[in-house]
Formats: structure tokens, sequence, C-alpha cells
């Protein structure tokens, strides 16, 4: 099976009620739903909520979490900065030899909401894109009239960088292998060297075979990808939508209980 940057379900043909596109913009309106709270439960809620409707449709939940685990790193830094650039109220001072860094109330707060917001985003995402095809997603941006230069860059984008990562992989479990990470500094910096320069190396020779093969396929020469255009089950997204937007104080109000008890 190929490897691609993002979880796609290869394999099946089609998705089986809605369209790829109206699940694209159904992920996209919850996406702007999330990015305007200001309640760290409500989005925590939220999340709750794709985790639920995720699991009624079988959702493949072991790749969603390992791709959006990745994003962990950078969430925390974020969470973890925040408080120390912005607020008024000092909840933590540290002693340094250039002056004391505070950390704030309001910033750890805001880092919570900034968090929170990223991985619900994160996960939501993932998780629509999890329910389609490569073809299927191609398809979806089409419709949405996205230019086909972009469409190709993104294709190779998907494609080729996770081939790029498996092939450094490959080669530095091979010079582990024969001993280069336990040698001295400088032949450590040589064989890092000799690493880059290699997959420098087979990364373009890949990219002449893969722009050969592309050409004779007719790549470049016309539109490569057509649209996947409406179902008729779409028009029954936006009332999803809806009852997820009134469904959600309910939720929010189970969240509070539950804390507060």
């Amino acid at each position: 099976m190929a490897t691609f940057l993002l979880p796609f379900h290869e394999g099946r043909t089609n998705l089986r009620r809605f369209s790829p596109t109206a699940v694209l913009l159904f992920a996209f309106g919850i996406g702007v739903f999330v990015a305007i709270q200001s309640n760290p439960i409500v989005v925590l809620a939220i999340l709750l909520m794709i985790f639920l409707g995720g699991s009624i449709v079988n959702t493949r939940w072991r790749v969603v979490l390992s791709l959006a685990a990745r994003f962990e790193i950078l969430i925390l830094f974020w969470m973890f900065l925040i408080p120390f650039i912005y607020g008024n109220t000092v909840i933590l001072s540290i002693g340094l030899p250039w002056g004391a860094l505070n950390a704030y109330q309001e910033g750890l707060t805001f880092g919570i909401l900034i968090g929170f917001r990223m991985m619900t985003m994160v996960v939501l995402f993932i998780t629509a894109l999890s329910h389609m095809s490569l073809t299927e997603f191609i398809g979806a941006l089409r419709t949405l009239r996205v230019p086909t230069a972009i469409l190709g860059s993104l294709l190779i984008m998907l494609r080729y960088i996770p081939l790029f990562m498996t092939e450094r992989k490959r080669m530095q479990d091979a010079q582990h292998l024969r001993g280069y990470s336990h040698g001295k500094r400088f032949e450590r910096i040589k064989s890092l060297g000799y690493l880059v320069g290699t997959t420098i190396a087979r990364s373009f020779d890949r990219s002449a075979t893969v722009y050969e093969a592309m050409s004779l396929r007719g790549f470049g020469k016309g539109t490569t990808a057509s649209g996947s255009g409406f179902k008729r089950s779409d028009a029954l997204l936006p009332f999803l939508l809806l009852l997820f937007i009134l469904g959600l104080p309910f939720l929010v109000s189970i969240i509070m209980e539950v804390l507060i008890v």
C-alpha cells in the first residue's frame, strides 16, 4: 500500500453517504466554530463530540491519533510559551541573571484555550481525511475550484515527502548497524554529511524518474483531476451542523457538573 503524508483510506471507491466536498466543508464549518470559541470547556466539549461522532462512523482512531500526536510538540510549545508573554496577573516568577521571568494567569488560560483549539482542529481534519481516499480528496479540491498547479504540488508533497523520510531513516539505520553512531565526533559528522549528500542524490534520481513517468502519463498537458461534485444527501450536513451547535450547550452543562462534583 502506498504511504501518504495524511491518513487517506485507500482501496475504497467512494464515500457511501456524503460527497468528499461536503465532508470537507462540514469539517471547515466546525473548524470555524472552534476558532471563535473563548471557553476551553466548550472546546473540550466539541472535541468529545468529534470523538463520539467519529466512533459512530467507525473512524480508524489508531491511525488518526498516531498522526495527531505528531503535532504534540507544537501544541505544547505554544501552551508553555503564551503564559510567559501575555497577561498582567503574575502567578509565578523565576529569577534569572538578566531579570525575572514571569508567568501570568491570563496567559495560562489563553494558552490552554489555544492548545485545546489546535488539538481539536487537528483531530477534526485528520478524522475527516481518514474517511476518504487521495483521489476523493483531490476531486473535492477540484470541485472547490482549487487551481491545478496547486493540486499538482500537493500531490507530489503528499506522496514523496514520506518516501524521502523513509529513505533517510533507512540509511540512518544502516549507518547505526555499521557502528558509525559510536565513533569519534569527526567520524559522526563525516557520516552525517555522507547521509545528507546521498539522500539528496537519490532524491534527484527519483525526481527525474518521477518526472519522466508523469510526462508519459500526460501530466501537465491539461486537467489531471475532475471534480467529485455533490450528492443529494449532502443537504443533510447543514442540519447536522446546526444540531451539533444546538446540542453543544447541553454537553457543556454535563461537563461542568462532572468537574464540579
